[in-house]
């Protein structure tokens, strides 16, 4: 238990010891310098401690958002993974809500890209959204993600080339909760073929929509580094009950299936099922509309 956890604590500790986090043995350093020092303040406490802390932040942001709807999907395999690995996407859905902000939007989708394959697409649409219409996010995010990174140097100087080649380790396409995975029944150069197709086309698709929600979903669907625990956040943008239940019995199925291949491809489903519910929540409410006018 708490697999994930313990590797965030003690890449926080090496960083506090002047160690090179990603120069460990054994230990699965693969995200970007900062994300580390969001354990920091954790990584001297008692390791029992900490599994009850970071639990009970998770579950009170958990209910918080979802309130009543947190019923429907409290025994998803999602959910019981993140609290078993002590990962961090639960809380991470709290940012997701934070970047419909007026005040803080800019500083969540910093935190965010600390965990990029969460906002492959929407990170750049936030930015030409906000262009547009809010730049005082534009200039929150960037001085706040420049003052990050250049901590980051200070502290460890070279510590971008050191991510770079410890995530290139961790390159999973194939079996990855998304349409790669989806696709990669097909032999190789069509499955890239077809990837970069399926991409390209929800991108664009997405992109035309112009709505958060559609392109936060369509972003998790096309990114390579996608598990299922990813697709949590997702979950704070999907009202009815029954595509809630439909995502945890869905999620139970792909573990099975999952299971048996060795592979989280069957995860991606549970993005699919979120899409379809926001489309047809968005499609109700523009009828909705439509009748009052």
């Amino acid at each position: 238990m708490f697999k994930d956890l313990d590797i965030f604590l003690r890449a926080a500790a090496a960083i506090l010891q002047g160690s090179d986090p990603y120069s460990i043995a054994g230990l699965e350093v693969f995200y970007p310098l900062p994300f580390y020092f969001l354990f920091i303040p954790l990584a001297s406490l008692p390791a029992p401690v900490v599994y009850a802390l970071w639990s009970a932040l998770s579950a009170s942001v958990l209910i918080a958002i979802l309130r009543q709807r947190v019923v429907w999907v409290a025994l998803s395999m999602p959910v019981l993974l993140t609290f078993l690995l002590g990962q961090v996407d639960i809380v991470m859905m709290a940012l997701f809500v934070a970047l419909r902000s007026r005040v803080a939007a800019g500083i969540a989708l910093t935190f965010l890209v600390l965990k990029p394959q969460l906002v492959l697409l929407l990170a750049p649409w936030m930015l030409w959204h906000w262009w547009r219409r809010a730049r005082r996010q534009i200039i929150l995010f960037g001085v706040t993600l420049g003052a990050i990174v250049l901590l980051s140097f200070v502290v460890q100087p070279d510590w971008l080339a050191r991510f770079f080649a410890r995530s290139g380790e961790r390159t999973r396409a194939a079996i990855s909760s998304s349409v790669w995975g989806l696709l990669a029944f097909l032999p190789s150069p069509w499955w890239l073929i077809a990837g970069v197709l399926a991409s390209g086309g929800l991108t664009v698709w997405a992109w035309r929509k112009n709505d958060f929600d559609l392109v936060a979903a369509a972003g998790l669907l096309i990114s390579p580094f996608i598990f299922s625990y990813n697709t949590l956040p997702l979950l704070a943008l999907v009202h009815q009950p029954v595509f809630l239940v439909g995502y945890t019995v869905m999620s139970w199925i792909a573990f099975g299936v999952s299971a048996a291949a060795l592979n989280d491809c069957a995860s991606a489903l549970l993005t699919v099922i979120v899409l379809l519910a926001l489309i047809r929540q968005k499609r109700r409410t523009r009828l909705s509309t439509e009748r009052v006018d």
